[in-house]
């Protein structure tokens, strides 16, 4: 496997510069980003502090997992910054906007993407922010990934081809060590914080992490009071993997 030969020289280059005590740190990267700008006043009318939050939960709860944990807040989150790392991940968060677009060959095929940070001072143009799954896909090779986090509007849906581009098909019945969380339709990310909470703080509560990826899903899911933006819209995650993992690298 590519990526597994090319991060081994890797440690191996970090184990020789920097000690063996390095090599726990850089095994397993996870990658966390947030396109916290799209978020600010000019955007979206208020100051939204849950982005920053979501990236911070997200950072530390994936480090307790065991994944060394980096990324980009805000400006950092850029398409190319995004490609240039992600085939190197073994778990990838994302909380930004997102959608089931056209295709570029355009209708009915389906290319679903997310979108970069525009930058401070800027809202997102999806012609010039989209981060296209076909993109993602190419950039991983075809490597496996063990856990995947798609915060954002509509990208759990049974349309979404986002999982395809970390090689997770969309079964829920998957033995190998796997999983896709997404949302269907339109969310606010105030619901979106409130269920990862309690996601992660249900998943990562036992110390040997015996608990799986699946029980933190439906426990977060069965607390309710969250918020929607209208009866079209409820607020639904959904998933896809194995329902027996417990979200920890290798």
């Amino acid at each position: 496997m590519k990526r597994a030969e090319t991060w081994l020289v890797s440690i191996l280059l970090a184990v020789s510069t920097l000690g063996a005590t390095a090599q726990g740190a850089f095994a397993y990267p996870g990658d966390i980003w947030s396109n916290s700008d799209a978020f600010k006043p000019l955007c979206i009318g208020v100051n939204d502090t849950y982005p920053q939050a979501m990236y911070s939960l997200a950072q530390s709860q994936l480090t307790r997992l065991g994944y060394g944990a980096s990324g980009g807040l805000g400006a950092s989150f850029t398409r190319s910054a995004f490609l240039n790392k992600v085939f190197y991940d073994y778990a990838v968060y994302a909380h930004t906007h997102g959608d089931n677009y056209w295709a570029a060959s355009g209708y009915p095929n389906v290319d679903s993407a997310i979108l970069q940070d525009p930058g401070s001072g800027a809202c997102n143009n999806s012609s010039r922010d989209m981060i296209r799954s076909s993109s993602i896909k190419a950039a991983t090779m075809g490597t496996p990934y063990n856990l995947v986090i798609m915060s954002s509007c509509k990208l759990g849906s049974s349309g979404s081809t986002m999982p395809g581009a970390f090689q997770i098909e969309k079964t829920k019945s998957s033995a190998q060590r796997k999983f896709y969380l997404g949302y269907n339709y339109l969310t606010y990310d105030s619901s979106q914080y409130r269920f990862e909470s309690a996601f992660w703080s249900y998943l990562n509560a036992a110390a040997d992490h015996s608990r799986t990826v699946y029980q933190a899903f439906t426990y977060a899911q069965s607390i309710g009071g969250y918020e929607s933006p209208d009866s079209a819209n409820p607020f639904q995650p959904n998933w896809w993997g194995n329902p027996n993992y417990n979200g920890t690298p290798g």
